[in-house]
């Protein structure tokens, strides 16, 4: 029954995208570079694109800002499957999201009863109570004409389906009809037309036509090599853990994962695809791509579902969004624009993608810096372009945007320069989230920051904000939001060192993770990692507590991946856990151990080391191996589980964090010096 409904289906998408193709009165918009609209046939976007190429030159265009927009929606195929339901009879933390109910790909995940585990390039299921492997997949290419490697990126977990990306580069061996033996040296085919190899070594021996002979490095060349890569996933149904099996694949063919996020199973799709970055072939130019609930078949995209869209000037392909519901077997909803993205953020009513742009006035000769804010509003799953803003400066992450009853909030650092100086300026933005077309900035705060200071970490809490920046001080800056029209600063803490990433324990309390630094004859230097506790309840941030893991060199990998975070607060509890990998280096920097600091923030204000948890043990040459490094935990009631590249292992929380098991994952690799360098087979070879 399932096969012939994918028969229909495929058959239904295919006569849609004739139709739809063949039609002449859809609502369509020429492409004028100052709108925003579909295509209505592939010979419009090969004119479009030949347009924009021969215009520009260099195979750059400009950017407008856009007023208009228009959208087409694919016909809704398939009805939707009810999934499993997710145990919730045990407590246990969740993964380090933004935003409550946007749900962030991680690498290790937990419905309180099985770990699910991304490690080099495996996945894994294990169980909870034993630490037994029940299922372990392993990204393998099964291709009769292609070596394929590829590498697992990410996964989600929802109602009984666990959701793999993963990234695909394949090529194929064509074998020529005529092969030519080529030396090291130069290569005149006249030369070697009597030419003799005598062995079958790398170094051969020659002999020539007049009977001389010397040894030279050679190589055939008898192939051509078709290359190819893009995006895959896999969507595993393991509501067994025991009978795990394949429930759908996606390919999305030269395309690049941005980002991804999950809002109640629907799961959406950043891509970039720059197959036609730098000018495009006649024969290729169309984004393609495979949903196998409706085909094994790499298809090509509807005209009508490419938009065009302003870019960043400097990088030129297309901006492909997908969305799909993972418990079903709906078809994929694709759409493409000619554009691209650096970085989004997503509410649960909005995509926001960021396009970073470099301006020169020729007044004042001077280059600047802004950003192209563009909103995507999710209608019936689907993502449709709104409006677009303009701010000064650039984002330093996810976390420097937020959107709050209709407002989107960003902070930006802004640079400016020529050729005799420089200026860095910092500010925050407030543009109307509701509108279309054009999201029209509500206010603007700037001041933030003293000379020559960027922004390094921002959080935003409902009316308020956080602010750090930092050259040689800490200013950890509060913001009042709570009157879009009127941005203030109530209050400002100034301390040495820096703060990385904030995080939100509750209205009262935030703590901060990044690194302490001090000052000397004018010159700033870090001196280790710092985890500061704040209290937040009046105007100015009050400093209740510092941790200090000494070390020039030491660092925290929080700093750039906040899904290292590890943050769970028990049922009834008067305080919350927080877990962070630290990388320790001694006085001579090649010495270093690695562990997973553990601490108990204190809802009255109390910060306490509760733990220092590690996998690695010296081996005989005195180092630590690197594959012993924890990359991240989970912890299930009294339990946290924490996870290197080598193996998972359990401790007891209530019992002074004994361990209670361990179990080996990946075995097969080897090192340099400590440092993975090869994980297991991942390329499969076909004769």
């Amino acid at each position: 029954m399932k096969e012939m409904k994918r028969f229909l289906t495929l058959v239904l998408f295919s006569f849609l995208s004739l139709s739809i193709l063949a039609c002449n009165d859809l609502n369509y918009e020429a492409p004028t570079g100052d709108n925003v609209g579909s295509f209505r046939s592939y010979d419009d976007l090969k004119e479009y694109l030949s347009t924009v190429y021969n215009s520009s030159g260099d195979y750059y265009y400009s950017n407008e800002v856009l007023t208009t927009a228009a959208s087409l929606t694919d016909a809704a195929l398939g009805a939707p499957q009810a999934g499993g339901a997710e145990d919730a009879e045990r407590d246990f933390s969740k993964s380090n999201d933004q935003v409550d109910g946007v749900q962030e790909s991680d690498r290790i995940l937990t419905d309180g009863y099985k770990i699910y585990i991304v490690s080099g390039n495996k996945f894994f299921i294990v169980d909870s109570e034993t630490l037994n492997v029940d299922y372990e997949y392993e990204f393998m290419e099964d291709n009769t004409s292609y070596y394929t490697y590829g590498y697992l990126d990410n996964m989600y977990l929802y109602e009984g389906n666990i959701v793999l990306t993963s990234y695909i580069y394949s090529y194929e061996i064509i074998e020529k009809d005529d092969c030519v033996t080529i030396t090291s040296g130069s290569y005149d085919p006249d030369d070697y037309e009597t030419t003799t190899v005598v062995g079958d070594d790398a170094t051969e021996t020659i002999i020539r036509e007049d009977g001389s002979s010397s040894d030279e490095y050679y190589y055939y060349d008898c192939y051509d090599y078709n290359y190819s890569y893009g995006t895959k996933v896999v969507v595993l149904d393991v509501e067994d853990s025991l009978d795990v099996t394949v429930a759908r694949e996606l390919y999305f063919e030269s395309a690049y994962l941005s980002d991804t996020r999950m809002i109640d199973g629907t799961l959406y799709m950043i891509l970039d695809n720059y197959m036609i970055q730098y000018g495009y072939s006649e024969d290729l130019y169309i984004p393609r791509y495979m949903d196998s609930a409706v085909s094994d078949d790499l298809v090509n995209l509807p005209a009508n579902r490419i938009f065009f869209l302003p870019n960043d000037g400097q990088s030129y392909g297309y901006l492909m969004l997908v969305s799909f519901d993972v418990a079903d077997d709906e078809a994929v909803n694709v759409k493409a624009y000619l554009g691209s993205t650096y970085q989004i953020y997503m509410s649960q009513n909005n995509l926001y993608t960021i396009i970073n742009k470099w301006t020169y006035n020729e007044e004042t000769l001077r280059y600047d810096y802004f950003t192209y804010v563009v909103r995507f509003e999710i209608e019936d799953k689907e993502l449709v372009y709104k409006a677009i803003g303009t701010v000064s400066g650039s984002p330093l992450n996810q976390f420097s945007m937020d959107e709050y009853d209709g407002v989107f909030r960003i902070a930006t650092t802004g640079y400016s320069y020529n050729e005799e100086d420089w200026s860095i300026d910092n500010y925050m933005f407030l543009l109307d989230a509701t509108t279309d077309d054009e999201m029209e900035q509500v206010s603007m705060l700037s001041g933030l920051g003293k000379p020559g200071e960027r922004i390094y970490s921002v959080r935003f809490n409902e009316e308020l904000a956080y602010v750090v920046t930092f050259v040689q001080t800490d200013p950890l800056y509060k913001l009042d939001l709570s009157d879009p029209q009127v941005p203030v600063i109530v209050g400002e803490l100034y301390e040495e060192g820096v703060s990385d990433y904030l995080h939100i324990i509750n209205d009262n309390l935030l703590l901060g993770t990044g690194r302490s630094a001090i000052t000397e004859d004018g010159w700033t230097r870090f001196t280790g990692v710092k985890v500061a506790l704040y209290d937040t309840t009046g105007d100015t941030p009050l400093n209740l507590e510092t941790y200090l893991v000494e070390g020039q060199y030491s660092y925290t990998n929080v700093m750039w991946d906040h899904k290292s975070f590890v943050h769970f607060t028990p049922i009834d509890a008067d305080f919350t856990y927080v877990a962070i990998p630290v990388y320790e280096y001694f006085e001579d920097y090649w010495g270093y151990s690695q562990s997973l600091y553990v601490f108990k923030v204190f809802h009255n204000g109390d910060l306490e080391l509760v733990s220092k948890l590690t996998h690695m043990v010296q081996d005989d040459g005195g180092n630590y191996p690197y594959y012993d490094s924890i990359e991240r935990a989970v912890m299930i009631d009294n339990y946290i589980y924490t996870v290197s590249f080598s193996s998972i292992k359990k401790f007891n929380m209530d019992n002074e964090f004994t361990v209670v098991n361990s179990q080996e994952l990946n075995t097969a690799y080897y090192s340099i010096w400590g440092y993975p360098m090869m994980i297991g087979t991942d390329a499969q070879v076909v004769d």
